[in-house]
């Protein structure tokens, strides 16, 4: 079999602080690769996730772009998206010029708008493709309480399902006290989240009028922490809208994550509310770039 060399380039997303935020590799011409190939290669870097950037199918985006864990492809993900502008835009695949773009992912369209500071990318923003939807009831407290290494009293009422392609179950926790000493209990949160609509748990606490402490774990095998996720901020979005103050206009977070993990992050989340119903869900932030190589397949 022949053997090819591609491009890879990795990078930390929401933050500006190398070794901070939550790491992606991005192959930058995936072309020739089989969907089998991309899943090793995803494995082989061990990431989150890791993207592979493709022509687009429609001239007028800027290029499609596939999502894979070390175990599956994602139809969205935030980080991986912010991320993959980030280093197209770095690297000049995006234009200097360009302040707009759009990748092709499996939810459809994705826009993603590049700021920048002269030569320096400062922020990419991308805006949800699908608007948060409400999945099914949550379990009981007390069975939350428990995946989570908790006490039942640590749990607030109020945890829902929601996503913007890629459920999470949204847990408010009784302070940061509480969502530090959140440690899933693999045996436990399979049983409580059997046949489940999600196997996400994204305990919050809210640290401030418009900032919230966040944590995401995630099924791999066991279960692992993510430092910083940008598709469960866009389904919180949904959380939060359902109550604040109800009116027309911008809603605006910062959303703290990956503190507990020695990866701080910081993810901005703008959520736009027209007619009383949410129009629009933006999440940005901040990348750096750490290493470029090749990668043989």
């Amino acid at each position: 079999m022949t053997e090819r060399s591609f491009k890879y380039f990795t990078c930390d997303v929401f933050t500006e602080q190398r070794y901070g935020g939550n790491p992606l590799a991005v192959l930058t011409d995936a072309r020739g690769l089989s969907d089998e190939q991309m899943q090793l290669v995803a494995r082989e870097f061990n990431f989150s996730e890791t993207t592979f950037v493709l022509p687009p199918s429609d001239p007028r985006n800027t290029a499609r772009v596939r999502i894979f864990t070390p175990t599956r492809e994602l139809l969205f993900a935030g980080h991986p998206t912010v991320g993959t502008a980030f280093v197209l835009a770095t690297i000049g695949i995006v234009a200097r010029e360009t302040r707009d773009i759009v990748f092709e992912e499996g939810v459809g369209p994705v826009p993603v708008r590049i700021d920048r500071d002269g030569a320096r990318i400062t922020r990419c923003t991308l805006t949800a493709a699908q608007l948060p939807q409400q999945g099914p009831p949550a379990p009981t407290r007390a069975g939350l309480a428990a995946a989570l290494s908790l006490e039942d009293t640590d749990v607030l009422d109020g945890a829902e399902c929601w996503s913007c392609g890629n459920p999470f179950l949204v847990i408010p926790v009784k302070g940061i006290d509480a969502l530090a000493r959140c440690v899933p209990e693999p045996t436990t949160a399979a049983k409580v989240l059997a046949g489940y609509a999600t196997q996400s748990m994204y305990p919050v606490a809210q640290e401030a009028a418009e900032t919230w402490r966040v944590r995401c774990f995630v099924r791999h095998r066991t279960i692992i922490e993510d430092p910083a996720t940008g598709s469960a901020a866009s389904g919180f979005a949904g959380w939060l809208a359902a109550r604040a103050p109800r009116g027309d206009g911008a809603l605006r977070y910062r959303l703290n994550q990956g503190i507990e993990m020695g990866r701080t992050s910081e993810l901005g989340l703008e959520i736009d509310r027209a007619g009383g119903r949410v129009s629009a869900v933006r999440v940005s932030g901040a990348s750096v770039m750490v290493s470029e190589g090749t990668i043989v397949v």
